[in-house]
């Protein structure tokens, strides 16, 4: 079956995994797990010891961080089929003392196998001015035209809620909705990490699949821009990072410099 781009909202405090056609959507999630060094249980952090997980992001660590967002290109993944998960994300983070975590994501996914998304399960609260909904149809790039997606995220310094703005090149940015700070434990406070950049999922045993364009960092392959966080102060911060990847034999990150860098790559992997 062919993917679509949609907008999505997923809500995994609990995986609860159904089958549906494959998509790639405005993904949001929220996500209680044991976190520890590899990024990656951030991402999908209930998939089991039966799948493996790569991924190739920046990241701000050592908060606090009160938001933080960015830009990217859409890419289509039309054979993403199974266990599959192919991602392109902002993941909000905070730790617990406890190495559990809470989690907040938005960005675009390809998956066949799909958790709570858009809003079958409780608590992203949409709002009813969103210039783009979850579920709705994302366009891909194409070799005559680039689609992108704006994905910012910041906390309510009054109410402490978490609110989502997103947009692409032919909707004006705006809020989508936001996670109630009532969900969460430490992200009731504040953020300890924030990501940018991508990740896949696959069965273990099986060939992982391409990330962002399926070209390792070039001029072909996927790019994210506009990288900021929201530091203690409220100030935007725009800054080189840190990178985290998990096997630089099928992915990777380019160098950052204003803001910007290529991810991606032809996966490959097998675990």
């Amino acid at each position: 079956m062919m993917s679509r781009v949609t907008l999505l909202v997923l809500l995994l405090t609990l995986l609860c995994i159904q089958s549906q056609g494959t998509g790639r959507y405005l993904e949001l999630e929220t996500a209680t797990s044991a976190a520890g060094d590899d990024p990656s249980a951030i991402f999908e952090p209930q998939i089991g010891d039966f799948l493996s997980s790569y991924s190739a992001v920046y990241q701000a660590g050592n908060g606090p961080f009160f938001g933080g967002g960015g830009r990217f290109d859409i890419y289509g993944h039309p054979n993403v089929t199974g266990h599959e998960v192919v991602t392109t994300a902002v993941w909000i983070v905070g730790e617990r003392d406890d190495r559990t975590l809470d989690a907040i994501q938005a960005g675009w996914h390809a998956a066949d196998v799909t958790g709570c998304y858009n809003t079958a399960c409780e608590g992203f609260v949409k709002s009813d001015t969103a210039p783009i909904s979850p579920g709705d149809v994302l366009p891909i790039l194409t070799p005559d035209e680039i689609h992108e997606l704006m994905i910012w995220i910041e906390k309510d310094d009054k109410g402490g809620d978490w609110w989502l703005y997103a947009s692409t090149e032919s909707t004006t940015s705006g809020k989508v909705g936001y996670w109630p700070k009532s969900l969460f434990s430490k992200l009731a406070q504040n953020a300890t990490v924030v990501n940018y950049g991508g990740f896949v999922q696959v069965k273990k045993g099986s060939v992982s699949p391409p990330m962002g364009s399926g070209h390792f960092p070039n001029d072909t392959a996927a790019f994210f821009s506009n990288v900021e966080y929201v530091d203690e102060f409220g100030r935007k911060i725009a800054g080189n990072l840190p990178s985290v990847v998990t096997n630089k034999n099928c992915y990777d990150v380019g160098n950052m410099g204003d803001a910007t860098f290529f991810y991606g790559g032809p996966g490959g992997c097998v675990n």
